[in-house]
């Protein structure tokens, strides 16, 4: 998790001391070192604070290609980027770093905008083309890695976080519409602050003589009720297995410790269970213990996973009082509202890894509303398994015949 801001300026005014000043703001997303760069025109500006995970000694940023007319800033992980990187070494690309990042300015060299379709992983990113004078920033497919964007006052602006993009110039003035659309969940890329919105994921941005378009390249391709990849319940285990086990593969690439966050659900339980045999050295798990809430408390079957796989276990008892203690800094770090305790119980589980020697840590985040990890999904599964049969079933009735009417009963006109 590192933290990027990057200034677009119509007018070329980037000021040095607004960008070290608001990148700063991002210290806590990147405490292993902070870098910017301005074109000579001071039209551009782009700014970076580094959460070192992959080549620790030379992968500052912001990034640049071999004649300098490309800088990019990153925010995230490129997963399987050393088989891409080998690539375009062949085509003759030369690279200055041995960081994951690198590879999306020689990807973009290549194959332009197109280039997002061959990224895979978590990323946010700003790319500035000095040749054709354009912008080119970009958000993974699942919007893992945030991204905001305003345009206020002759200048555009993209960061990590609001905070960033506040500290370097735009105001911060409530924006009440968007708070309310949040409260009745109702989906929107605004956010609480007039002005400041978010790159949706799975879109890039192009800002190019002023005018900035965003694009879709990526978008959910479910199949269609009944049209589902034929195959036995085997065949189907073995190809979520072995997706599982790529994903977790990639992931565990790093130049530091992995550590998995562990409940007593199935999804973490079997994230850990996977890193645990491709790993030599035990992997630090740990896990929320809700002390006061003896029925929602995993932490013992968690313990015991653990232990089944030979993990460093670490546990954190949630009390009501630091929940309480910990609520503002929660919210000041994720810049929205908390519908639930949850928020400021993973802020809390955080610290604990960070405290511990942990940057990178996996997780089954998003796996229960697809495998049913909990009873209320496993309901809705049930109640929409239900509704098909019933449906299914009144498709292929016997139509029933209007009830007959006689004259006397019909109704006067």
């Amino acid at each position: 998790m590192c933290g990027i801001l990057g200034l677009l300026s119509k007018n070329p005014s980037v000021d040095e001391n607004t960008l070290q000043k608001a990148i700063r703001t991002l210290h806590h997303r990147g405490p292993d070192g902070i870098g910017h760069w301005i074109s000579p025109s001071r039209k551009v500006g782009l700014a970076h604070a580094r959460l070192s995970i992959i080549d620790l000694k030379t992968g500052q940023q912001p990034l640049s290609n071999e004649d300098s007319s490309i800088h990019a800033i990153v925010n995230g992980e490129f997963y399987d980027f050393e088989r891409i990187r080998n690539e375009l070494s062949a085509k003759g690309h030369r690279f200055k770093t041995g960081s994951d990042s690198e590879i999306l300015i020689h990807l973009y060299e290549e194959n332009g905008f197109r280039c997002v379709e061959e990224l895979r992983g978590e990323f946010a990113f700003v790319l500035w083309d000095e040749k054709n004078q354009l912008l080119f920033a970009g958000r993974d497919r699942f919007g893992i890695k945030p991204l905001f964007f305003s345009d206020y006052k002759d200048t555009f602006y993209f960061g990590s976080e609001i905070k960033a993009i506040i500290g370097a110039g735009v105001p911060a003035v409530w924006n009440q519409r968007n708070f309310s659309q949040h409260l009745s969940a109702t989906r929107t890329t605004g956010s609480y602050f007039s002005g400041v919105s978010q790159v949706p994921p799975g879109h890039y941005v192009i800002i190019n003589e002023g005018r900035p378009s965003f694009h879709r390249y990526w978008d959910f391709n479910y199949p269609e009720k009944g049209n589902y990849r034929p195959g036995n319940d085997q065949e189907h285990i073995e190809v979520v297995r072995a997706a599982i086990e790529e994903a977790v593969r990639l992931r565990l690439r790093a130049d530091v410790p992995v550590g998995c966050y562990l409940s007593g659900g199935i999804d973490s339980s079997a994230v850990l269970g996977i890193a645990a045999k491709m790993t030599s050295a035990p992997i630090g798990a740990f896990t929320l213990s809700f002390a006061e809430d003896a029925a929602n408390d995993e932490a013992k079957i968690a313990e015991e996973t653990a232990k089944h796989n030979g993990a460093q276990f670490h546990t954190f008892k949630v009390t009501t009082q630091n929940l309480a203690d910990n609520f503002g800094d929660a919210i000041w770090h994720s810049e929205t509202t908390l519908n639930n305790q949850h928020g400021v119980a993973k802020f809390l589980l955080s610290k604990v890894a960070r405290d511990a020697g942990y940057k990178v840590v996996l997780t089954g985040e998003g796996s229960d509303e697809i495998f049913g990890g909990y009873a209320s999904f496993r309901q809705d599964l049930l109640n929409e398994a239900n509704e098909d049969s019933q449906n299914e079933k009144a498709a292929h009735a016997e139509p029933t015949p209007p009830p007959s009417v006689s004259a006397s009963a019909a109704p006067a006109p």
